[in-house]
């Protein structure tokens, strides 16, 4: 009967990760449709390549099969999900992701009842499903780290534009045209809603929504006050430029400082594995009472979430939010 019933939800996921690839072909074949039709229509068709038609024919959707977007769409955590796919600069779309956390805990969950085992079951299913997620903050973290280094270099690039005479926006291009990614590619596409009719106010709100960086938002605010009450916008850019580099220099002393707690965390929490791992190879019968006796396994359990609970706390007291 469990093999039935596994069977019968594998035969599901396998027939919904076909009607998503055969939608996905399909909205591919339209945009291609769309690109081909834009490039007969314009007066210079060379100058037009797909990525630039990509972004005007852009649809902000959760999924490409019709009834489960709108599916999505009613679910807070599908909005939460798609931030973080942008956050992140990926172009997985919300139900991909679903069916890949789907297809992996589906994954798991066969292996665990393959061994007869349930609480293996739902381990294997719920870590399986949960990697997805987990590399999608992987990705948005290390995303963030390269926007926040490169963002002052930034703000200087745009400073001497404007003193070369550019405008604010005509800066933004610039900043698109040449800063490295995640800078460049996230003040682009910023430039390009200004560019088709967003005002410069939402352009930038939208910038600082999809970057969570506190030096970011210092920025969008400080050129949003300058636009309202006016003054020099090149000594607005030096001076947020400068708070910037100097909060890097406060939190390279914050590391330095605390780096003799986090080092004790990391040794304090492999202490017992390694003194269990010595002991066991000097002599091997001494700890088996802990693995042989039911008592045995509790001592492990309570062991191991005091471990778990102290590393914690030693990285929560050691560990400064700067962001």
């Amino acid at each position: 009967m469990t093999v039935m019933v596994a069977a019968l939800f594998l035969s599901f996921v396998i027939l919904f990760a076909g009607l998503l690839w055969a939608a996905y072909r399909r909205a591919n074949s339209q945009k291609r449709l769309a690109i081909r039709r834009v490039r007969e229509l314009s007066k210079d068709a060379l100058k037009i390549n797909a990525e630039s038609v990509a972004f005007i024919v852009r649809e902000d959707h959760l999924s490409r099969i019709p009834l489960f977007d709108r599916v999505l769409e009613n679910l807070n955590v599908s909005r939460k999900l798609h931030g973080m796919l942008e956050q992140a600069g990926s172009n997985m779309q919300v139900g991909q992701l679903i069916l890949f956390i789907l297809v992996l805990g589906a994954a798991g969950c066969l292996i665990g009842l393959k061994m007869h085992n349930s609480a293996l079951t739902v381990t294997l299913s719920l870590v399986l499903g949960c990697l997805p997620i987990c590399d999608v903050q992987l990705k948005r973290a290390r995303r963030l780290k390269a926007f926040i280094r490169a963002f002052p270099d930034t703000i200087d690039m745009m400073t001497s534009a404007i003193r070369a005479g550019h405008a604010f926006n005509q800066a933004m291009q610039l900043v698109g045209d040449e800063a490295p990614d995640p800078v460049g590619t996230e003040f682009k596409r910023t430039f390009e809603q200004y560019n088709l009719g967003l005002n410069l106010r939402e352009a930038l709100m939208n910038l600082a929504g999809r970057v969570e960086s506190l030096d970011l938002r210092l920025f969008v605010t400080a050129i949003l006050l300058q636009r309202e009450t006016g003054g020099n916008l090149t000594e607005v850019l030096e001076k947020i430029s400068y708070t910037i580099r100097e909060r890097f220099k406060l939190i390279g002393q914050i590391k330095t400082y605390t780096a003799q707690g986090r080092m004790s965390a990391w040794i304090v929490g492999s202490l017992p594995l390694g003194f269990m791992a010595i002991i066991s190879g000097l002599n091997p019968s001494y700890l088996k009472p802990l693995y042989t006796d039911k008592l045995g396994h509790i001592l492990i359990a309570v062991s191991a979430f005091l471990q778990i609970v102290g590393f914690f706390i030693i990285r929560k007291i050691v560990r400064i939010r700067y962001q």
